[in-house]
């Protein structure tokens, strides 16, 4: 019998991402189609892209293996859009009935589901065609087909959840904006399976405010970014300015009803009067995002307040300590700092890709499981070097014909070099290995910087990073200065949660310390990342600090970069004083 491989499709409008796992079980790969095609969230493109795939085939699968195609929807989607397109034709029809001029905001509403409707229908028709092509050409006549599983949305966000976690047995909790029928599911994770707890009942379409995605989703436009660009990053910087408004505290939470594991919402009549009301709120185009600093304050308030309740809901079930949260809002490493400390769980577990392109990696392991259950699941950490590599062709040519004067071979000695040259005050790029999996940049697509200088925030966002003023930066710490350095220290090896600095540290580290004096901080060591622990070990002997500034490499709207060439545009257009793709460096 032929090896069987897993390709897991991460099949959303929004983040589609392709994963592979081998025969033994193993995540060999896992990329999000934006990084390949380097267009934000790469909206609407399937995650099988012609010539891509086959090269991904060929190059990660086991040669003349079976392939499985495994999807982060599950049959019922197709209904359940449909059903959205019908509702939302009815709330056009009545929205044309109640308004000689429908209000913008509820008309805004319409448009944009409409579409995004579209897109995943869209998404289902096109998802796994490319691949199938691909792989017939790839095989030749070995090829027999593919077979092809769907999973429930919700299923495939706790797969990548638990199956990537150091957990033997765990509680689970899959929290975003919308799945297949709610928002919220939980799930009791032992014995290598996953067995549903309870979920937040079927809401109406016009009943989404029942959920916590969408709620912040609905915030980040009221502060004035694009949540379809996926901004909902700057409403996390831009609290931190903020003060508490106890009029809009009680406005939000008003529109959330919890009731132990399920998450309801008030009337429709209740939810247009506060989308209403936000919609008048909303910061205008050109005004300082300063002024919508409370709002944001406020609403990163509700948000953990609610989804604190639940998990303390999920913890009074007495079946586990550890904790493993999946979708979309485990991004907010604001709200993940403090779930240990405002509930009862003793440790918990987000994984690099907590979002929709990380249910590539979820639905791979669902059918690897499928075919395997009588294996245990390994119970150790996952590393998020999972992408693609740097052309060694096209790196070579760029030593032969570029003549550029000050490239240099460091021939193993990059890391010593990078650390001087950050002792240095120099702002540096560090491109090695395999690319990280997930939004965030931990060391192998990184820009890197000295913290101990109080400007250097404005400098890299106003000459590298071309953002706004108030977006922070990520301390990357060695592990074994943690506690000196944060209270309540927790490893975060994904830059996963936010904590809070110890005061009298957070002067020797300005760069690093975001307004409300916390850091969302990178725990590196030596045996996950040894280059990157070098730098920073090297960095620490020249300099006392045992940390670095840390960004992902790239500039404000677009993805990290994916390939030699786009290391070297950004390096060029930008305020970079030097670039290290893998032992090569580059100096202005």
């Amino acid at each position: 019998m032929n090896k069987r491989n897993y390709i897991g499709l991460s099949t959303t409008p929004h983040d589609s991402a392709l994963a592979v796992v081998d025969s033994r079980g193993e995540v060999v790969f896992a990329e999000g189609t934006e990084r390949y095609l380097q267009n934000k969230r790469a909206i609407g493109s399937p995650p099988d892209l012609l010539r891509r795939t086959a090269e991904i085939i060929t190059r990660y699968c086991e040669p003349g293996s079976e392939l499985v195609a495994a999807f982060s929807w599950s049959e019922r989607r197709e209904a359940s859009m449909r059903r959205m397109l019908e509702g939302l034709d009815r709330a056009q029809v009545m929205l044309e009935r109640q308004f000689t001029t429908p209000p913008a905001f509820a008309c805004e509403g319409v448009q944009t589901g409409r579409y995004m409707t579209l897109a995943h229908l869209g998404m289902d028709l096109m998802s796994g065609a490319a691949l199938d092509f691909e792989a017939a050409r790839v095989w030749g006549a070995r090829y027999t087909g593919i077979s092809k599983r769907r999973y429930d949305h919700h299923l495939a966000h706790a797969a990548t959840a638990a199956f990537t976690s150091p957990f033997e047995e765990a509680v689970c909790a899959i929290v975003d904006g919308y799945g297949e029928d709610t928002s919220c599911d939980f799930y009791h994770y032992h014995n290598g399976k996953l067995e549903r707890l309870s979920h937040s009942p079927p809401s109406s379409h016009a009943g989404l405010a029942a959920s916590l995605g969408m709620f912040y989703e609905e915030i980040c436009r009221t502060c004035g970014f694009d949540s379809t660009s996926g901004e909902e990053w700057k409403v996390m910087g831009l609290a931190a300015y903020g003060r508490h408004d106890e009029r809009l505290y009680h406005l939000l939470r008003s529109l959330f009803v919890v009731d132990g594991l399920q998450l309801g919402t008030v009337t429709e009549g209740r939810q247009f009067a506060i989308w209403r009301e936000l919609y008048h709120m909303r910061r205008k185009k050109g005004e300082p995002a300063l002024q919508a600093a409370n709002i944001a304050f406020t609403a990163q308030e509700v948000f953990t307040d609610v989804l604190c309740e639940l998990l303390n809901n999920l913890r009074s079930l007495s079946l586990s300590e550890n904790l493993v949260f999946g979708g979309g809002c485990a991004l907010n490493s604001s709200a993940n700092g403090c779930i240990l400390n405002r509930t009862g769980f003793r440790n918990l577990h987000v994984s690099c890709a907590p979002a929709d392109d990380g249910n590539a990696v979820g639905a791979a392991l669902l059918a690897y499981r499928e075919d395997h259950p009588e294996l245990p699941a390994p119970a150790r950490f996952q590393s998020p070097y999972l992408g693609s590599t740097m052309s060694g062709e096209t790196l070579s040519n760029l030593m032969r014909f570029s003549e550029i004067p000050t490239l240099v071979d460091c021939k193993g000695g990059a890391p010593e070099r990078a650390a001087w040259l950050l002792a240095e005050g120099k702002i540096v790029g560090w491109v090695q290995g395999r690319a990280e999996f997930g939004p965030r940049a931990l060391g192998n697509r990184s820009i890197l910087a000295d913290p101990r200088s109080p400007c250097i925030k404005e400098e890299i966002n106003s000459r590298v990073k071309f953002r706004e003023e108030f977006r922070p930066f990520a301390p990357s710490i060695l592990h074994e200065f943690g506690p000196q350095y944060f209270e309540t220290y927790q490893e975060s090896p994904y830059m996963e949660r936010t904590l809070r600095f110890r005061p009298e540290i957070a002067r020797r580290v300005p760069g690093v310390v975001h307004e409300d004096g916390t850091g969302r901080l990178q725990t590196v060591k030596k045996e996950w990342n040894e280059r990157y622990y070098r730098l920073i070990q090297r960095f620490y002997e020249l300099t006392d600090i045992p940390l670095v500034l840390n960004t992902s490499f790239n500039v404000m709207g677009k993805p990290i970069a994916h390939s030699v060439e786009d290391v070297i545009a950004v390096f060029y257009t930008s305020g970079l004083d030097a670039v290290f793709i893998d032992d090569i460096m580059i100096e202005k």
